[in-house]
C-alpha cells in the first residue's frame, strides 16, 4: 500500500495499513486538499471489505434540522445494512444537533452490533474526516468529547502538501500527464527551474491547487514544449491575481 515517497507520509502510510487490518472507526484530519478522501479509499482497497461499495456522505452545516431524509444521521441509517466502507466527510461542521444526533446514531450501532447475531460483519466500516484538530475542538466546547471518542479510535493526520517536499513534484509531472493527454498535447516534462519553483511554494490549496495549477500550465504551454519556470511563474501569478 504506497501511497507516497516522502518521508513524512511514512507515519501516514503505516497508520493506514493498521486501519485497514482492523474495524475500528477511523478519523482522518488535515487541511483542505491534502488528499484525506484518497487516503480513506486506500484504506477500503487494502481492507477485507475491498469488493464492497465505497460510500460518501457529506456533513453539511445546518442540514440536520432539515427533512429526515436530508439530515446525516437520517443517511447513516439508509445505509444501516451496508457492509463496506462509508466515508463521512467533514464532521467538524456539524452544529451541536447534528453531533448529538450522530453520537446518538453511533451508540444505537454500537448497541447493534453487541447484539446482532451475525456480529459486526454486517456492519460498513466509518471513516471520518476533518479539517480542524477535534482534540482542539473539543477543548474549545466546541466538540463534543464523547463523540470525539467514538469517531477517533484510530486518528490519522495528514500532514499539507508544503511539509511534502518529495511529493511536490512526482505528483505535478501526474498532474501534467492527465492533463495534458486530456488536451492531446506533448509536453516534455518539468524543466529544473520550474521544479525548484514549485518546491518553494506554499501551496495553501494543497493538492487541489496544485492540480489547478499543472491544468492551467498545460494550457498555457506550446505542444511539445518543456514546462518552464517562466509558464509557470505567470499561472502562478494569475492564481495569485
Amino acid at each position: 500500500m504506497r501511497i507516497s515517497d516522502d518521508p513524512s507520509m511514512k507515519a501516514v502510510e503505516h497508520l493506514a495499513l493498521k486501519a485497514a487490518a482492523c474495524r475500528a472507526n477511523v478519523l482522518l484530519e488535515g487541511e483542505s486538499g491534502v488528499g484525506k478522501a484518497f487516503i480513506a479509499r486506500r484504506i477500503h482497497q487494502a481492507s477485507a471489505r475491498s469488493h464492497q461499495g465505497f460510500l460518501n456522505l457529506f456533513c453539511l452545516p445546518g442540514a440536520e434540522t432539515g427533512p429526515e431524509r436530508l439530515s446525516l444521521t437520517g443517511q447513516m441509517r439508509a445505509l444501516s445494512g451496508e457492509s463496506g466502507t462509508v466515508y463521512v466527510r467533514g464532521v467538524d461542521v456539524l452544529s451541536s444537533i447534528g453531533q448529538r444526533g450522530l453520537l446518538a446514531y453511533l451508540d444505537q450501532r454500537d448497541r447493534d452490533i453487541e447484539t446482532c447475531p451475525r456480529g459486526h460483519s454486517d456492519f460498513g466500516r466509518l471513516i471520518f474526516s476533518s479539517q480542524n484538530n477535534l482534540s482542539s475542538q473539543c477543548a474549545r466546547g466546541l466538540f463534543l468529547k464523547q463523540l470525539y471518542l467514538r469517531v477517533s479510535v484510530i486518528t490519522i493526520e495528514v500532514p499539507p502538501l508544503r511539509r511534502r517536499t518529495a511529493d511536490i513534484v512526482s505528483l505535478a509531472n501526474h498532474f501534467l500527464g492527465l492533463y495534458a493527454r486530456r488536451e492531446c498535447k506533448t509536453i516534455r516534462g518539468i524543466s529544473p527551474d520550474a521544479q525548484h519553483l514549485l518546491r518553494r511554494m506554499s501551496w495553501e490549496g494543497n493538492i487541489h491547487e496544485l492540480k489547478n495549477a499543472m491544468n492551467q500550465a498545460v494550457v498555457m504551454a506550446d505542444d511539445g514544449q518543456v514546462l518552464s519556470a517562466g509558464i509557470l511563474k505567470g499561472v502562478l501569478a494569475q492564481g495569485c491575481g
